[in-house]
């Protein structure tokens, strides 16, 4: 699944302004929700429908997305509790491809269609 890179960089900051606040290591379930959460408040900014399925179903995954982190972040004895750690555990888990800037596609369908609607009065003059 395609994703802006910007939802990468927030999702890190965010994750490590998270887990500053454990005194100890943290709760597997805690970060796994946490970074659920995240994901969902960006899908409803960004008007993207259902984007935890689309995260399961790109990855693979059989069982939901919030247990599939939970099992990697409380199995892996190495990783350290960090927001780039995470982060990248979910790129894996979900096979997931960072875009720069995926409003250019964006911005170039809203060109097209202007463009349209420009051709189109051209044609209504003549």
């Amino acid at each position: 699944m395609k994703l802006p890179i910007d939802v990468r960089e927030s999702l890190v900051e965010g994750l490590d302004d998270f887990l500053e606040a454990f005194a100890t290591s943290p709760d597997a379930e805690a970060v796994a929700a946490f970074v659920v959460e995240q994901l969902e408040a960006f899908a409803d900014d960004a008007g993207i429908d259902d984007i935890i399925a689309g995260l399961e179903e790109s990855g693979g995954i059989e069982t939901t997305l919030l247990e599939t982190l939970e099992g990697e972040l409380s199995s892996n004895d190495e990783l350290e509790f960090t927001g780039e750690e995470v982060v990248s555990l979910l790129e894996k888990a979900c096979d997931i491809e960072w875009e720069d800037d995926l409003s250019d596609d964006l911005e170039e369908d809203d060109l097209d269609d202007d463009d349209e609607e420009e051709e189109e009065a051209e044609d209504e003059e003549d």
